[in-house]
């Protein structure tokens, strides 16, 4: 029972479940689980990846039991070296995709997207009278 609690062990119970959870992402994505399946796709990969880390959480419990203390330190820096890599590649991922789209952007002539704030709307007060809203960039050109 002491060995279950022991700080190695408790760093190797978050390391399995990170690990297993990315792991549990990453496999639906490759043999395409959330092809097709528009709002729900997210969804089956979020499952996928909960229900992963929550079956590596449980088993990290036995695994620690069982294993003696050397190797399971061996084991995080294993695990900790291999989340390093999946968020290396996902991180390259990202920016390769971002690079992608403003190269698009580029060559289609669109300009980028910027947030709106809403120019002037009207409102009925509570006796019936109408009110003028402006934006506050508006407001602050304006001087009405």
């Amino acid at each position: 029972m002491k060995k279950l609690l022991k700080p190695a062990s408790i760093a190797f119970y978050l390391l399995m479940f990170v690990l297993f959870f990315i792991v549990g992402v990453y496999v639906p994505i490759l043999i395409g689980a959330g092809k097709n399946q528009m709002l729900a796709g997210g969804a089956i990969i979020l499952g996928w990846g909960v229900m992963f880390a929550g079956i590596a959480f449980i088993a990290s419990f036995f695994i620690v039991y069982y294993v003696p203390h050397k190797i399971i330190v061996k084991l995080n820096w294993l695990f900790l070296i291999l989340l390093a890599i999946s968020y290396g590649i996902t991180h390259l991922r990202y920016l390769q995709r971002n690079k992608k789209r403003q190269q698009e952007q580029r060559e289609t002539g669109q300009p980028q997207k910027k947030p709106t704030q809403p120019i002037l709307y009207q409102t009925t007060g509570i006796n019936g009278t109408t009110m003028s809203v402006t934006s506050t960039a508006e407001a602050t050109n304006n001087p009405n």
